[in-house]
């Protein structure tokens, strides 16, 4: 028989055979653990796979290896995640300025920050509780309710009559948008090696570099910048979306059936996960009742500490960007209100998921120096990012009289530039099989950028507007991608999900601080200077509806005036980003430079991916049936 290439699964206590990943129980002196920094100090055993029980939806992923090992799935698995990636690249690169235009459609463009703290929050808290779920049913289920709730969340927008429908919409789309990227990077993960992970992110998202040219001409062949244009834009992915996640959906939960008919579970899992699994389960297991189900998931999910968090970051981050609207600013007494029971929750949900909750958002057992250094390089990279990128895409179109072609096409700059060199990147990790200099290189190139950044705001060329875009975008390519690197890498398979969760939560609250903080200064500053410069000629009705909409903010007259309101407006915003980008690039030199080679992780040595052939494939998949 033929040796057909596949890629197989086995670990210390079972024998699965994989469509992607192997993971080969390999001697402890294979691998240099002072080179590849597998002894780290975390609170695991090196060999973690023997120490922690994994949970039903880690087992089902590792069940796709056994089920698919013959090749159609690997290929047709891989081939949807592709459409996946293009489709949904299309979609941010079309439609992430619209919420600009809808909101300046109802004449309330500062409701844009609002939108943007809201959906923050929701980005940073929805991924723990969805990894927490894709862990204990899978990653097929829950990319299906993901992808029901972007529809949903875009037929608002797109169906919107008022301003607080569009809210509604970008908050639930959030939700949904949220799932499909973070459980796409997740199985991403789960199939791939360490030495290959930052390729094949890159390559899953080179599918921009194409769209971000591919965008303009259908931003501007919708009209997607006039009054109403923007609906079509978010309408169309109601309908294309679905349908491109469909092949890949269909691919893992067929897969995820015939495992269970199989009985092809993870032998890591416990035996009672096996029978449940196998439909063997028996009248000692317990069946739970309707509460005791209740009981278990609000436990396991960790749903106070969710409700907590949430609420907590909501109250202290919103009434920074209601301030400049309210009545008094912060002496407003429901603006005081909200900042004082905020720092109460926070503080509860602090005590609570460290001492009381039994399944922590933060388990003990993945906090260690790498996990920690990446979030906070993460968490100052998305803060410094966002004092500029709050109200950047607004700030430009003012500014600059460019055709609506060409501000589609710079919109995307920074995303093209992140893509193009993420793949670059990815490849020479591959081979100098190192991340942590990388990623220190990368973000001193983004401090320079966002230096042309700051004096853009004092001479905003369309040469320094691009350079500052597309170094940013070269150095935060390599960047990003380094911090996923490093924290998949410190932790064991099965906290995986919910530590890559950690890392999205602490930088989606970065971007989220930063945004409100953004929102406070825009709201005072560009008034101010607007006031300054126009006051003489234009009375306050005429000045507020030049700063509530940017269509007519750039129309207005005098042209020179209303530019150099905006311009010195953002001078203390912009240089607030150079000063706080040096947080990140200081955190990166206490990342540990793992060795990138074979090993789904770095925790667990006996955890090697490689190359299988059938013969193996067809002994592999017997033995674990037979168990």
């Amino acid at each position: 028989m033929s040796a057909l290439p596949s890629l197989t699964l086995t670990s210390s206590r079972l024998h699965e055979v994989g469509h992607q990943a192997s993971l080969d129980h390999e001697p402890k002196d294979a691998v240099d653990d002072a080179e590849t920094g597998v002894g780290e100090k975390n609170g695991l055993q090196q060999d973690a796979s023997v120490a922690i029980e994994q949970d039903a939806g880690v087992d089902r992923i590792e069940a796709l290896y056994l089920v698919f090992g013959r090749g159609w799935g690997l290929y047709l698995l891989w081939v949807s995640i592709g459409l996946i990636a293009y489709v949904y690249s299309l979609s941010r690169s079309t439609t992430a300025y619209y919420a600009a235009y809808a909101t300046s459609s109802y004449s309330d463009h500062t409701i844009i920050s609002t939108i943007g703290v809201i959906n923050g929050i929701v980005a940073g808290v929805a991924p723990p509780f969805i990894a927490k779920l894709a862990d204990l049913w899978s990653r097929p289920h829950m990319l299906t309710v993901s992808v029901a709730l972007y529809v949903v969340g875009y037929a608002m927008c797109a169906a919107s009559k008022n301003v607080q429908t569009v809210v509604g919409g970008q908050f639930i789309y959030t939700i949904g948008n949220t799932g499909i990227t973070f459980l796409n990077s997740i199985i991403i993960a789960d199939i791939t090696s360490l030495q290959w992970r930052a390729f094949v992110d890159g390559c899953v998202n080179l599918p921009y570099v194409v769209n971000g040219f591919v965008a303009g001409y259908i931003v501007s062949d919708i009209n997607a910048f006039s009054q109403d244009g923007w609906r079509w834009g978010y309408g169309m992915f109601c309908i294309i979306l679905p349908v491109a996640v469909s092949p890949a959906l269909a691919v893992l939960l067929v897969g995820d059936y015939r495992a269970k008919k199989l009985g092809a579970v993870s032998l890591a899992s416990s035996s009672k996960s096996r029978r449940q699994q196998m439909g063997q389960a028996t009248d000692d297991d317990g069946d739970l009742t309707l509460w005791q189900s209740i009981r278990f998931y609000w436990t396991r999910l960790n749903c106070f500490g969710l409700l907590l968090m949430g609420f907590a970051f909501a109250l202290l981050l919103t009434p920074i960007t209601l301030s400049t609207t309210a009545s008094g600013g912060y002496k407003n007494p429901s603006l005081i209100a909200m900042l004082v029971i905020g720092g109460v929750l926070f503080i509860a949900w602090c005590i609570w998921d460290g001492y009381f909750a039994k399944y922590p958002f933060f388990p003990k057992r993945v906090i260690n120096r790498t996990f920690m250094a990446c979030v906070i390089a993460d968490f100052f990279y998305y803060f410094s990012s966002y004092l500029v990128l709050g109200y950047y895409s607004s700030w430009v179109y003012v500014i600059v009289d460019w055709s609506d072609k060409d501000y589609g096409f710079f919109g995307n700059t920074l995303s093209v530039a992140q893509c193009a060199f993420a793949f670059l990147f990815g490849l020479a990790m591959r081979y100098t099989h190192s991340y942590k200099y990388w990623q220190i290189f990368g973000l001193a190139v983004r401090v320079i950028s966002t230096g042309l950044t700051y004096y853009s705001a004092f001479n905003p060329s369309t040469a320094v507007l691009v350079s500052s875009q597309a170094l940013s975008g070269f150095g935060g390519a390599v960047s990003v991608i380094c911090s996923y690197i490093g924290v998949q890498g410190s932790v064991p398979h099965q906290d995986m999900a919910i530590a890559t969760a950690v890392l999205n939560l602490w930088a989606s609250l970065g971007s989220s601080i930063s945004i409100a903080i953004a929102s406070s200064v825009w709201n005072r500053r560009i008034p101010a200077k607007l006031e300054e410069y126009l006051g003489a000629t234009h009375n306050a009705t005429e000045l507020a509806d030049i700063f509530g909409s940017i269509y007519v903010a750039r129309i207005a007259e005098p042209r020179d005036l209303v530019k150099r309101a905006y311009l010195e407006g953002v001078r203390g915003l912009w240089l607030a980003g150079l000063i706080t980008s040096f947080g990140s690039l200081i955190a990166a030199f206490f990342v540990k430079n793992y060795y990138l080679d074979q090993r789904h992780n770095a925790v667990e040595g006996d955890k090697v991916v490689r190359f299988r052939n059938e013969e193996e494939i067809e002994a592999a998949r017997a033995g674990a049936v037979r168990e």
